[in-house]
């Protein structure tokens, strides 16, 4: 009787052992689905579909995009924060909505509410003007701002974005007042500067980069801690004295918290073998968002959370929070 209860609890144990494994094994067994929080037409959106695309061939399914601009990316974000952590359900952000939009106003997430996949490009953040526009620096165009209150137009990707914040810190510094115009992504805010509904963009490289490159569109300053390879000839937010203004943010995979290791170790995987396919070079490389070294996982988390803690200190220093 024992020996029978014992070889009955074995073949229950391998059985359902047997079971875990296979569903381990399984994912995923259906099309995966991955929220863009902005528009179409930019980096966020072209990164993310690339990295869709490309991943197809690793996981066997497809991941099919779908655009939910609003809030500066929150809404995805907070669609994303409600959805089953079955693997299922991705979102593609800006990291600015995970470590700056908490700190600015109320948000019904935080960042301790998703999983993070991993980083699929760098933004280099930017202040861009029309080909023919009377500004030809960036000096010009804080002085404008200053003989002129509330006459310099300005184009943001959303309200409370890292290229928002960052002009709205320097014009509280510098005590100027400027009217900021939030679109629902890059791409519509650079076809406003195009035009002539703003006179000013402050964006990342993927909204101003093809634009530059076709001779539309003149680059006067860079958030970076250095000058990027591909304008040398631009200076830096640094260099022009505003060194607490250096900021950048990157591209970010996700899904909702709890998420199964097994599950977000494969979508690592093929996230990263989509990331080195020539086709995504190509698309990373025209946007000006590809990273070298992109973090994943626990790296990923790990630096969102820096970042959260950095910005925090940052915007009391500037005053946009007490």
């Amino acid at each position: 009787m024992k020996t029978g209860m014992v070889v009955f609890f074995m073949c229950f144990v391998i059985f359902f052992g047997l079971n875990a494994m296979a569903a381990e094994t399984a994912y995923p067994t259906r099309p995966i689905e991955m929220i863009i929080g902005f528009a179409p037409g930019a980096g966020t959106d072209m990164g993310a579909r690339m990295v869709a695309e490309q991943s197809k061939q690793f996981l066997g399914v497809d991941v099919v995009c779908v655009n939910k601009p609003g809030g500066a990316g929150r809404v995805a974000m907070t669609l994303m924060s409600k959805a089953k952590p079955d693997g299922y359900s991705l979102g593609a952000t800006t990291s600015s909505c995970i470590v700056a939009s908490p700190h600015l106003e109320s948000v019904p997430y935080k960042l301790e509410d998703f999983t993070y996949i991993n980083q699929y490009g760098t933004l280099n953040f930017g202040v861009s003007v029309i080909q023919g526009s009377p500004f030809k620096t960036f000096k010009d165009v804080i002085e404008f701002a200053r003989k002129n209150p509330d006459k310099l137009t300005v184009g943001i990707v959303g309200v409370n974005t890292t290229d928002h914040i960052a002009l709205q810190a320097l014009a509280l510094s510098e005590n100027l007042k400027i009217r900021f115009v939030p679109f629902d992504g890059a791409a519509p805010t650079m076809t406003a500067l195009l035009g002539g509904h703003v006179m000013v963009v402050s964006t990342a490289s993927s909204g101003y980069a093809p634009h530059v490159k076709g001779g539309t569109v003149r680059l006067l300053v860079t958030y970076g801690e250095e000058r990027m390879e591909q304008s040398p000839e631009v200076p830096t937010i640094k260099e022009m004295g505003y060194p607490s203004l250096v900021i950048q943010s990157w591209y970010a995979t996700y899904g909702p918290k709890n998420m199964e290791t097994s599950i977000v170790k494969k979508l690592e995987d093929a996230f990263g073998k989509a990331m080195m396919t020539p086709e995504f070079k190509k698309v990373a490389d025209h946007f000006e968002i590809y990273t070298k070294k992109p973090l994943f996982g626990q790296e990923l988390t790990k630096a969102l959370s820096n970042h959260y803690k950095n910005n925090g200190e940052l915007y009391r220093k500037v005053g946009l929070i007490k």
